[in-house]
């Protein structure tokens, strides 16, 4: 009986060891996305295939762009009516069919933004700050958090006029910068959505230009490739008659690497439908990328 006795606790010791030295299981990139109802995880789902098919690849699978737009320009008619004054209590009409299905669907997007964002990537649902025809319009945006830091970081002598340091959040900084000023809105945009410091300059001068005079300023547009379209997404405006530098050819070489890495990957998760597995796709390359870091 002494053995026995003995020989159990040298299994029971052993065990405890090999637990011990077991290694645990990492937590998923989405870990929240299993709190989302089948409705919203293919809203999600949607969401992200609309996202790396456009422009949003530059920041979903790299850092090229430290913020993108997903391309859902959400509106609804929820905005205050011109005869109302400032500061009214009673805005939105709730009981109101159409208001109240817009606000069940602005409250599932809500739910999806926060349940996609993670460790890497920020997902935020920003407000316009102008209306139209009594309609509030709304965009989704989704930010790459290191490479976001580094821009306020790289651009401290502007960011820094709203005390924004490198350890601010993309939804504190977004909500104010959009209903900003007009040239300012358009310089913290420029930095944000990642273009070459010449392109925002340009824009923003000829922003100011155009105030002053009254007349427009003729440009050309440095057009990059995305998987739905050749021209019209990632783009940026440049003076007219520019030639492109070295620069923009830097741009366009990190983006083109990132499409093609893309355009590898997005082979492996097309399911029998035809439609995407986008999170399953971005959960893989996120789970790599930070195995490599």
């Amino acid at each position: 009986m002494k053995h026995k006795g003995l020989c159990f606790l040298l299994i029971l010791w052993l065990f405890s060891c090999a637990s011990a030295q077991a290694p645990r299981q990492e937590n998923p990139p989405f870990p929240q996305t299993d709190r989302l109802s089948s409705e919203e995880l293919s809203m999600a789902n949607e969401l992200l295939t609309f996202g790396l098919e456009h422009e949003a690849v530059y920041t979903l699978l790299g850092d090229l762009k430290p913020m993108s737009s997903l391309g859902y320009y959400l509106s609804y008619p929820i905005a205050k009516k011109v005869s109302m004054a400032d500061g009214d209590k009673h805005v939105v009409q709730v009981a109101v069919d159409s208001v109240s299905q817009a606000l069940d669907e602005l409250s599932q997007w809500h739910n999806i933004v926060n349940k996609l964002s993670n460790e890497q990537l920020e997902f935020v649902l920003i407000p316009y700050k102008h209306t139209w025809k009594e309609k509030r319009n709304l965009q989704i945006l989704v930010c790459n958090r290191a490479r976001f830091s580094q821009a306020l970081e790289e651009n401290e002598s502007f960011f820094g006029q709203w005390g924004f340091t490198a350890n601010s959040g993309p939804t504190v900084v977004l909500t104010t910068i959009e209903f900003e000023s007009r040239n300012d809105r358009y310089r913290a945009y420029g930095y944000l959505f990642g273009y070459p410091e010449h392109a925002v300059d340009f824009f923003v001068e000829a922003s100011i230009a155009e105030e002053e005079t009254g007349e427009f300023v003729k440009r050309d547009f440095f057009q990059i490739p995305v998987s739905a379209s050749e021209t019209g997404h990632f783009t940026y405006a440049i003076p007219k008659g520019y030639i492109p530098t070295k620069i923009d050819s830097s741009v366009y070489r990190e983006a083109n690497a990132i499409q093609k890495s893309y355009q590898n990957l997005k082979k492996q998760y097309l399911l029998p439908n035809g439609n995407l597995n986008a999170i399953g796709l971005l959960s893989d390359y996120l789970r790599q990328t930070k195995a490599h870091q």
